[in-house]
């Protein structure tokens, strides 16, 4: 019996130490209860604490036993959506009205800052 092809689209779930995080990763913040998705956008060790001066400033506290990881702040739409007269809402929860839908959505610019211990292993994906 023949197998059948693997799907292009399949994604592979591995953890990796924090120390070997890399801008672009795909990160789950919460493994093991609601996934949480976010995108690693800067990491700042003491071997490597950037150039940004907040972060210089707390790995030079802080040393060598974490790992700072900035990431994006996609927050999920937990509600349905739909339309009316053009305008995309969003369905209230728990009995409150209705509102369009860039009421629940993260701001763009939204980060998130993790600390990660040296020695943590982190859920990324491929």
């Amino acid at each position: 019996m023949t197998q059948p092809a693997p799907d292009p689209r399949a994604v592979t779930e591995y953890r990796i130490p924090a120390t070997a995080l890399l801008a672009g990763d795909l990160v789950n913040t919460s493994p093991g209860g609601e996934d949480d998705w976010q995108q690693v956008l800067s990491v700042h060790t003491a071997e490597a604490p950037g150039e940004d001066a907040e972060a210089t400033s707390l790995i030079a506290e802080i040393g060598d036993r974490y790992v700072m990881v900035r990431l994006t702040d996609v927050a999920p739409v937990d509600s349905p959506v739909y339309f009316e007269n053009g305008t995309a809402l969003a369905f209230g929860l728990d009995g409150a009205e209705d509102g369009p839908v860039t009421d629940v959505l993260s701001d763009p610019n939204s980060v998130r800052t993790f600390l990660y211990t040296r020695f943590e292993l982190v859920t990324v994906r491929a």
